[in-house]
């Protein structure tokens, strides 16, 4: 088990550093070095930001349900859909560093902020709630850190206090009022970082595939689908696949497998309206995704049914759970990356061309922001239509954020009292 947890660490320590060196080359070269160009301004960096910001809105669901819906199933993984919360939160912060390209100059966004635009309050929110599932995961584990103290590499054992039987009791009734008292505060708060985060998307008037009022609710329903999936797959990191969890992770495999119903209920519910009236941006968006990105749809409805199957069939078995939960996180990130492409593929700069039947909408080229050719044999630096596919740089960034996400969570379950399930 040791070993096998050294070459864990080591793999994901490789591919942290790899990602930290793709950073640096960024930082040295700029956004250049990416795919994203001035028609397409978001890519995979802002994708994995929305389906960060889901995962860990799903994590501190999880853990307030027990105390606000008297989940009591959900109890033995608490600690960890609160630390799963509490890191995927600062995941979502530090995979927007490299889609700014001068994250020295953030400094003017805490100085000088816009409140105009939702970016500030998304930041306010997402801060908050990074702050309360850090609180949330201390009060639940408060008591097992008196009681057994916390390893520190070099240091060894801190903060084991000497208390009796019956102090420990008292210490951890008081835990239990306090996570009752932050679960009404952590659940809206939950809610409320993926609202804001889909407003930032949905605000936008320009954009004809976000804007709207069903984004919210689809991000919400996502959250609910990727979370329990998450909290799943670490719960099995954590503790194993134990005879004492498994109405547990079938709980949660119910949760997640509904949620994506909603989801996709949702998704199609305003597919349908902007069929119903072929015309217009918002129906030229739809036909966006069948006739340039059908094989990304696919993926994302296929893996979503696919994981809704495998949770209602198998949602005791250690394998339907592994499956199912990876199922679902692949067809949420094709969703999350679907966001991008119709959106910026829909140029809001448009000429109204006159023919000698109608009048039609030409899209006006944008200079993509970089000199291909020669002198001699110059490319068109205009377009109309932007072909966006990650680079490897803006893959090894994701990968290394990852990573970092994977190494925390690996060494903080080494070094808080969570892997003896309650």
């Amino acid at each position: 088990m040791e070993k096998s947890y050294k070459n864990i660490m080591m793999i994901l320590g490789a591919v942290a550093i790899i990602g930290v060196l793709a950073w640096g080359y960024q930082l040295y070269r700029g956004l250049i070095v990416t795919n994203m160009r001035n028609p397409f301004s978001w890519g995979l960096y802002v994708a994995m930001w929305a389906f960060f910001v889901g995962t860990a809105a799903g994590g501190l669901v999880v853990s307030s349900a027990i105390y606000l819906f008297n989940a009591k199933q959900l109890k033995p993984i608490a600690k960890v859909a609160s630390l799963t919360a509490f890191i995927f939160s600062m995941g979502a912060m530090l995979i927007l560093l490299p889609d700014i390209g001068r994250p020295d100059r953030l400094y003017n966004m805490i100085l000088h902020p816009n409140f105009n635009s939702m970016l500030p309050w998304d930041f306010i929110v997402l801060s908050a709630y990074s702050l309360v599932s850090a609180v949330y995961s201390y009060v639940l584990m408060r008591t097992d850190i008196m009681e057994k103290g916390v390893k520190l590499p070099f240091i060894g054992l801190v903060l084991k206090k000497d208390v009796s039987g019956e102090q420990l009791a008292k210490i951890r009734e008081q835990s239990e009022k306090y996570a009752k008292c932050l679960a009404p505060v952590a659940l809206p708060l939950a809610i409320l970082i993926h609202t804001v985060t889909a407003w930032v998307l949905a605000t936008q008037l320009s954009r004809p595939w976000w804007y709207g009022g069903v984004l919210a609710p689809t991000f919400i329903a996502a959250a609910l689908a990727t979370g329990p999936a998450i909290v799943i797959l670490a719960s099995m990191v954590a503790f194993g696949y134990k005879e004492r969890l498994k109405d547990t992770y079938a709980l949660l495999a119910k949760v997640s497998a509904i949620a994506s119903i909603i989801m996709l209920f949702i998704y199609y519910n305003d597919f349908m309206v902007r069929y119903w009236w072929r015309t217009g941006k918002e129906f030229e968006a739809l036909k966006m995704v069948f006739t340039h990105y059908p094989l990304l749809h696919i993926t994302e409805v296929v893996f979503i049914l696919l994981a809704v199957y495998i949770f209602f069939k198998y949602p005791r078995e250690k394998k339907g759970l592994i499956q199912g939960s990876l199922s679902v996180i692949v067809g949420v990130f094709a969703h999350r990356f679907l966001l991008i492409p119709p959106a910026y593929n829909l140029i809001p700069l448009r000429v109204p061309v006159i023919t000698h039947r109608e009048t039609v909408e030409w899209a006006y080229p944008i200079a993509v922001g970089q000199v291909k050719g020669s002198l001699i044999n110059p490319e068109p630096v205009f377009s109309s239509f932007w072909k966006y596919t990650p680079s490897m740089a803006e893959i090894a960034i994701t990968a290394g954020v990852l990573a970092i996400i994977g190494l925390v969570f690996m060494c903080l379950i080494n070094l808080l009292p969570v892997r003896e399930a309650e």
